[in-house]
């Protein structure tokens, strides 16, 4: 039988009617309740949670955190508000902290490899078996004078960590070294060299009128992307005029798209970039020349190689687009 659109309302329309009758003949639904068969005891205490500052160790910036801990578990990370570096915010990978402590691939103790070089297969072992064997191999090492060949290996750490790890390799007579997958090693020299201090800085952002980043992607990943981007936000808009934001790197990143002008620049040839607009600073005199040769020992730099004309192939960005950053970099102090 052939069933039109008509017939067919028809029927859906009889249908829904025909189940509402029926609910309404059904059991009524405080019949339907089950009672719990456990029932709340009266003397219940639902918990009072603590929260403990701290540092997050996620990554090297060591952002400041406090945990909220009931009956012996974390369960909440926020950021310190009290701490200067993020100042209440904190990143992702804070949050993300929980998921590693309570991974259940995480290692919980002192291992020993079992297996072949690359075998991956390890066994547990105490603390105290950990640690009698490495003094008993370094004492190995000492007695035969190769104390120099012990390196110690751990992430980026600083303050009274860092002292504590320093003096035990300086009187044990090996080295230390710190891995972290964002390298900042030329970062700190320059440091070193321009200030006299082996330490990371800390970027006032928010206090000024240019900011010309090579290839730091620090509104993402590099440096203290929270820190960064709370000073960014003053910068753009703070109780001032908004700063301008020029951003040299080969990738589109995060960074890059939110900068007033992306400078694209062939890979590997930043720091001759730099050059250029250092030598157009220099020879037009929008610079302190008097500290341009007290950084470099007052011997200077030839830069004579490295005019806008000179560079410009090599890097990828015209003559005339360098010669506009420096004056732009220059002239609108401080920058």
């Amino acid at each position: 039988m052939a069933i039109t659109r008509r017939k067919f309302m028809t029927y859906v329309g009889g249908s829904a009617a025909g189940a509402v009758v029926f609910q309404a003949c059904g059991v009524p639904a405080d019949e339907l309740l089950v009672q719990a068969p456990v029932e709340m005891p009266e003397d219940l205490v639902t918990g009072l949670d603590n929260w403990y500052a701290t540092l997050c160790r996620q990554c090297s910036t060591s952002e400041g955190i406090v945990v909220r801990v009931m009956e012996g578990r974390a369960k909440k990370v926020e950021g310190n508000v009290d701490y200067p570096i993020n100042q209440g915010s904190h990143s992702v990978r804070c949050e993300a902290g929980l998921q590693a402590l309570y991974h259940p691939d995480r290692i919980r103790g002192p291992l020993v490899r079992v297996g072949e070089r690359g075998s991956g297969q390890f066994r547990e072992i105490s603390w105290e078996d950990a640690i009698g064997r490495l003094a008993e191999q370094l004492q190995n090492l000492k007695d035969s004078g190769r104390e120099s060949s012990v390196v110690m290996a751990t992430d980026p750490v600083g303050g009274h960590l860092g002292g504590v790890v320093e003096t035990f390799v300086s009187k044990y007579g090996g080295r230390h070294m710190g891995y972290e997958p964002m390298e900042r090693t030329s970062l700190r020299r320059a440091i070193k060299h321009v200030f006299g201090q082996d330490t990371m800085p800390d970027f006032d952002i928010e206090n000024t009128n240019v900011v010309l980043s090579f290839g730091a992607d620090f509104l993402n990943t590099w440096g203290s992307p929270v820190r960064h981007a709370r000073g960014y936000g003053q910068f753009r808009q703070g109780d001032r005029d908004r700063g301008d934001f020029i951003h040299v790197e080969p990738r589109f990143s995060m960074t890059a798209a939110n900068a007033d002008q992306w400078v694209y620049v062939t890979p590997g040839t930043e720091g001759m970039l730099a050059l250029s607009i250092a030598q157009v600073i220099i020879a037009e005199g929008l610079g302190d020349a008097t500290a341009a040769h007290a950084l470099t020992d007052n011997a200077g730099f030839d830069l004579n190689g490295f005019t806008p004309a000179n560079v410009a192939g090599t890097v990828g960005v015209t003559a005339e687009k360098i010669h506009d950053i420096a004056v732009r970099f220059a002239g609108n102090g401080p920058a």
